[in-house]
């Protein structure tokens, strides 16, 4: 018997961190490169409060789908492939 690639709690996890559209964009950003808070709010926009952004990468994070690494007084983001990846093999087998 194989292993689930993800848990039923994980699944949940994941699509709930892509159910956003400003989640979404974050991690359309760190597919980039890494990205400090800042810059991150310097890409998405005036429009987009840092409590907000908070927020968003507090989901993003409890799904696995980004990392954060302290740098000094930075915060650095970076895109966790691997939750992806397992997430798009559990939709093909799934489907």
């Amino acid at each position: 018997m194989t292993r689930p690639l993800l848990s039923e709690a994980d699944k949940a996890d994941v699509f709930r961190g892509l159910a956003h559209p400003m989640r979404r964009k974050v991690l359309a950003l760190l597919k980039q490169e890494q990205r400090t808070v800042g810059e991150l709010l310097d890409q998405l926009g005036s429009h987009v409060a840092m409590p907000t952004l908070s927020r968003h990468l507090g989901v993003l994070r409890d799904a696995g789908l980004v990392t954060q690494v302290k740098d000094g007084h930075y915060r650095v983001y970076r895109l966790e492939r691997d939750a992806g990846k397992q997430a798009i093999r559990w939709l093909k087998q799934a489907l």
